[in-house]
């Protein structure tokens, strides 16, 4: 069994107000974890991110330890087992009670990434998850985006956590690749993960290749059409998506020009969508 794996009992829930503080609404859930204690002699708190609604009890990994340095409590992060953040957006979803404390963040079994050159060129090295916004000049890593259709000619787009950063935004099945992989596998693995579609190799078509150097990240664009004889049912990743639509291709070019959906995404969108409407008119589901 993992020895990362704890289960927290929530004594306060989503939505709970803070006993001291009327004001403090906890937008997460929040608990302890019985039979480990803390220093202070009280059952270890915890923190369980990536779960979009109140529960009672919950079991998950730590993937972090909050660290106070002006109090002797620490606090653990716990989220589901398929589940990854990054240390800026641990900070971003407890900040509603950190900001009250000198506290810094320990990650722990990090997700690892290979670092590249701006051409795509192995740098030798691997970068953890929780520094993605803290890379050096001339250091990237690789994204994949995927644009999905169905048989029925509709693009497929997915609904993020509210506990992610963007919450409740609408995107295209999307994330960074691991340590070890290619850019087409980490989009089969993302595309998976996210939604439980799964593709053949050679179905995917890449339509877009592209360097952010602001954000640090090289990305590339997929596109897939299910056709029926490869056609697999939706499921939402817990804790990453919380709803999907099928769209036709006008109201999805609609949905991804508007405050709705992932501003990252729409830049790129906008930038290649003849590629992407290319693909979409050579399957004839216009």
């Amino acid at each position: 069994m993992n020895s990362d794996i704890y289960t927290v009992k929530m004594d306060r829930p989503i939505g709970t107000v803070h006993p001291d503080y009327p004001t403090l609404v906890y937008p997460v859930n929040y608990g302890y974890i019985e039979g480990i204690f803390a220093a202070d002699g009280e059952e270890q708190d915890a923190y369980v991110l990536g779960v979009d609604v109140p529960v009672d009890e919950f079991t998950g990994k730590r993937i972090a330890i909050v660290h106070r340095n002006d109090d002797i409590e620490d606090k653990w992060i716990i989220v589901p087992e398929n589940i990854m953040y990054t240390r800026q957006q641990i900070e971003e979803m407890i900040h509603f009670k950190e900001q009250y404390f000198d506290s810094h963040i320990e990650m722990l079994n990090d997700e690892m990434w290979d670092a590249y050159d701006e051409n795509e060129q192995p740098l030798g090295y691997q970068i953890p998850r929780s520094k993605a916004k803290e890379l050096s000049d001339g250091v990237y890593h690789v994204v994949v985006m995927v644009y999905t259709m169905n048989s029925d000619g509709k693009m497929l787009t997915t609904q993020r956590s509210r506990n992610k950063t963007n919450p409740l935004k609408w995107e295209v099945t999307g994330g960074s690749i691991l340590t070890g992989e290619k850019a087409i596998d980490g989009a089969l693995r993302e595309l998976q993960e996210e939604t439980g579609i799964i593709a053949p190799k050679d179905r995917l078509i890449e339509v877009y290749q592209y360097t952010d150097h602001r954000r640090h990240s090289i990305y590339h664009g997929y596109f897939y059409y299910m056709d029926e004889a490869h056609n697999c049912p939706v499921v939402l990743q817990d804790g990453e998506t919380m709803n999907y639509q099928y769209l036709s291709y006008d109201a999805f070019e609609d949905l991804v020009e508007s405050d709705r959906f992932v501003h990252s995404e729409q830049e790129r969108f906008i930038q290649f969508k003849e590629q992407i409407y290319a693909q979409v008119e050579r399957h004839n589901c216009i």
